[in-house]
C-alpha cells in the first residue's frame, strides 16, 4: 500500500453477479460510505444506468469506477470473454465502453480476484503474498495471489477453481465440462438437490413455497442444525466435493491461507470447522503444516470494494 494515499479519494465499485447486481462509494481506506444492491441487470444499459445512479450519490469528485463481473474477463482491455447464464449478454462488450463516463477510468475484472484484491488490500490477506480464495454462492469463482502477482493466464480464465472436475461421471455444467465443482457444491446444487429429497417425498422440515420456489441454502443449513436429516445428507454431499477440491489446491498453490466468501460462507463455523478439520488431515502429510482457511472479511461487499480496489491500484494510489 502507498505510504501515504489521499484520504479523501473514493471510487464507485460494482460486483456484477448472477443474482444479485451490488455497488458502494469505497474510500481508498476500504470503507463503504454508500451502498445499493438491485436484481442484476438484464440489458447493458440497465448496467449503465445503475452505474451512473450510484455515481450520483457522491458528494465529491470520483477517481474512477471499478467492475467485478462474473465469467472471463480481460482486464487490460475490459472486454467480457466468456460468460454463461442469464447474463450472457454482456459477452463480447468492453465494459469501459459499455460504462463510459465522461472520461472516467474504469478497471474490470473476474468478481473472484475482484474479491482477493479486496483482501490483500484491506483484508485477512493484508501483507500476505501467497493466497488462495474461493467464493461460494450461485456458482463458485476463484482467485490466487502467487508470490505477490495475481494469476490471470492468457484470456482471463485462470483460478475458475469452480470448474475443476470432481466427478469424471458428473452432470452437465454451465461451462461445458461435466461433473465440476460448481454442480456439486454451490447454491444452485445444494437447492436442487435438497428440492430432489422434497420431490421424492422424503421427511423435510422445509417445503416449497406458495409460488413453488424452493427454499434457499442459508434455509437449507439452519434446517440441517434443527434436525432435518434430508439437509443434513445434502450438506454433507456438498462438503465431500468441497473439501476435495480445497485439498487440490492447497496441494497445488501452497498458500499461507485459504479465504472463503460469497453467500454460503455464511454459514460460518457450520461450514469452516467440518472443513477445517478434513482439510487439514488430508494435507498436513505433504505440507507438514496447518493452512489456516478463513471467512472473507466483508462477506457480501467484499467485491464491491475490491472493484473499487483495482481503479486504487490502476491509479497507483496503492500497491499490492
Amino acid at each position: 500500500m502507498s505510504e501515504n494515499p489521499p484520504s479523501d479519494a473514493i471510487a464507485v465499485g460494482v460486483d456484477v453477479g448472477g443474482t444479485l447486481l451490488k455497488a458502494a462509494l469505497v474510500t481508498v481506506r476500504g470503507e463503504l460510505q454508500a451502498t445499493f444492491q438491485q436484481d442484476s441487470p438484464r440489458t447493458a444499459a440497465a448496467l449503465r444506468d445503475f452505474i451512473l445512479s450510484v455515481r450520483r450519490h457522491a458528494q465529491r469528485p470520483v477517481t474512477g469506477i471499478g467492475i467485478g463481473c462474473k465469467g472471463v474477463i480481460d482486464s487490460s482491455t475490459t472486454r467480457v470473454n466468456s460468460l454463461p447464464g442469464n447474463l450472457h449478454f454482456l459477452e463480447g462488450c468492453v465494459l469501459r465502453e459499455v460504462v463510459e463516463m465522461e472520461g472516467l477510468p474504469v478497471c474490470a475484472d473476474n468478481d473472484a480476484r475482484a474479491a482477493l484484491v479486496a483482501e490483500v488490500l484491506w483484508g485477512s490477506a493484508r501483507g500476505r503474498r501467497n493466497v488462495v480464495l474461493l467464493t461460494l454462492g450461485t456458482g463458485v469463482g476463484g482467485a490466487a495471489l502467487v508470490n505477490g502477482m495475481l494469476v490471470r493466464g492468457v484470456s482471463g480464465a485462470a483460478c475458475h477453481f469452480g470448474h475443476m472436475t470432481i466427478d469424471v461421471r458428473g452432470g452437465l455444467c454451465i461451462c461445458g465440462n461435466h461433473g465440476c465443482l460448481e454442480t456439486r457444491f454451490s447454491s444452485r446444487a445444494i437447492e436442487s438437490d435438497y428440492a430432489a429429497h422434497i420431490h421424492r417425498a422424503l421427511p423435510t422440515l422445509l417445503k416449497p413455497d406458495a409460488d413453488g420456489r424452493v427454499p434457499n441454502t442459508e434455509a437449507i443449513f439452519r434446517a440441517a442444525s434443527d434436525g432435518d436429516a434430508s439437509a443434513s445428507r445434502v450438506l454433507d454431499l456438498a462438503l465431500e466435493a468441497l473439501t476435495a477440491s480445497v485439498v487440490s489446491l492447497l496441494h497445488i498453490f501452497d498458500p499461507e491461507l485459504l479465504i472463503l466468501g460469497g453467500n454460503i460462507a455464511a454459514a460460518g463455523t457450520q461450514l469452516l470447522e467440518p472443513l477445517q478439520d478434513e482439510v487439514d488431515r488430508r494435507t498436513r502429510g505433504l505440507l507438514q503444516r496447518k493452512v489456516p482457511i478463513v471467512l472473507q472479511s466483508a462477506i457480501g461487499y467484499g467485491g464491491v470494494a475490491g472493484a473499487a480496489g483495482l481503479v486504487f491500484l490502476h491509479e497507483h494510489l496503492l500497491t499490492i
